[in-house]
């Protein structure tokens, strides 16, 4: 999610996941049979085997009227892609997604994803959340850092396909520092490890690995200008024309990783893409990948893209941007894999068309969130879908303390359209 604060407010604040320790840590957990997860947390008293309490705010209900279909997954589906859509053995599938990250109090997600087993609070949180995304009507979740939990409960839902998002650090210095490259992989690896050791006798329901999300412009330019030699890629599955920067070839090497790791262990292959930003839109691109991503706000932007044209039907900025960004490369599926409001209290009121990077009343998160996702649906450009950022209050930005309490100046821990109500 985009902003007028600079930095993107999910969880590459944390750096989740690239610290050669916590790699380390990942195969002690999943391997040796080390503790299960997060310890015990003080709190209030009371059934700690309960769902954490939770409540739809007015968007949930309004998505859910919008779209209010189910899909049922055989474990037989193949994705592919045509000029405009992600395709479901070979018929369009428009996406109609959510964001989840299991985030609780007493519970980062980090620790979540790599803990052996979970609490059983947690397992019925997790169960509970992902039966309300399919009553929703979405036909897609997008996981984030995703405990193992989450693909034997998406299992047992039978009616739900995924994305997931393989993290990268967005702040280093240096793409293609052989450590860091080994660390990426090895976590890559990880990830790819979990899902398949639940999905042992088919395939999972997953429509493509994200290699990535919203790399620095700080990061992609040290890359590139450490690297001005680097300017194409040729892989086992994925080349690529000598017109790239250092940035792009890292992700293509990443992405030519996903398949080739996945392909040689478990026999198959699933879609790649990487989720870009408006911030970075003219410094990376991935039209060598099999459909483009984007993340897209309507406040980001008049903020950062002033000059953009209203769209071609709703005459909203955010419908032309989305026109902007498939025009690039019209031969590519766009999908969009973010889009969403705040409703932080402690921050300005803009109100529509555009809404604001927090501030925003309930009715108007619903309101603006119906209109993202007409701009996106009704473009004259076709494009493969959208994802809402997301499903729950993220309390546990930015640390285990802050955790346990919803900070009314934190913008990035209200964009729920599931409202977390506490213990």
């Amino acid at each position: 999610m985009t902003g007028k604060r600079p930095t993107h407010m999910r969880p590459s604040t944390h750096r989740l996941l690239q610290s050669t320790l916590l790699i380390t840590l990942l195969h002690v957990c999943e391997s040796c049979g080390a503790p299960d997860g997060p310890p015990d947390v003080p709190g209030p008293s009371g059934n700690l085997t309960d769902p954490f309490r939770t409540e739809p705010r007015a968007a949930y209900t309004a998505i859910k009227n919008r779209w209010d279909l189910q899909v049922a997954v055989s474990g037989n589906e193949v994705f592919s892609t045509d000029g405009d859509h992600i395709l479901k053995d070979g018929e369009p599938f428009p996406i109609r997604g959510i964001v989840y990250v299991p985030g609780y109090p007493g519970y980062l997600p980090w620790d979540v994803e790599i803990a052996a087993s979970l609490p059983e609070r947690l397992r019925n949180s997790i169960e509970g959340d992902i039966a309300q995304m399919s009553a929703m009507g979405a036909n897609t979740i997008r996981f984030w850092g995703a405990p193992k939990y989450c693909y034997q409960s998406l299992k047992q839902a039978g009616n739900l396909f995924f994305l997931q998002t393989l993290w990268i650090d967005t702040e280093v210095s240096d793409l293609h520092d052989p450590q860091f490259k080994q660390e990426t992989k090895a976590y890559i690896k990880s990830v790819i490890d979990r899902i398949h050791s639940v999905y042992a006798n088919h395939a999972p329901p997953l429509i493509a690995y994200l290699v990535g999300n919203e790399l620095s412009e700080s990061t992609i330019r040290a890359t590139n200008a450490a690297h001005p030699e680097l300017n194409g890629y040729s892989g086992t599955y994925i080349s690529t024309e000598q017109n790239l920067n250092a940035s792009e070839v890292f992700l293509a090497e990443m992405a030519d990783y996903v398949k080739q790791y996945e392909h040689d262990t478990y026999g198959i292959t699933h879609l790649v893409s990487y989720s870009n930003d408006i911030r970075t839109a003219d410094l990376v691109d991935t039209p060598f990948l099999d459909f483009r991503s984007h993340n897209t706000y309507s406040y980001a932007v008049p903020y950062y893209r002033p000059g953009t044209s209203p769209g071609s039907v709703s005459g909203t900025l955010l419908q032309g941007w989305i026109e902007e960004l498939k025009s690039r490369f019209p031969d590519r599926p766009l999908l969009i894999t973010e889009t969403g409001l705040s409703v932080s209290p402690n921050a300005p009121h803009v109100g529509s068309p555009n809404y604001g990077y927090g501030g925003n009343t309930e009715s108007e998160q619903m309101t603006g969130l119906l209109q993202n996702i007409e701009d996106i649906e009704t473009s004259q450009s076709p494009n493969a879908g959208v994802i809402v950022h997301e499903f729950l209050d993220a309390w546990w930005k930015f640390s285990l303390k802050d955790s346990y309490s919803q900070d009314p100046d934190d913008i990035e821990e209200w964009f729920g359209i599931m409202r977390l109500t506490g213990y």
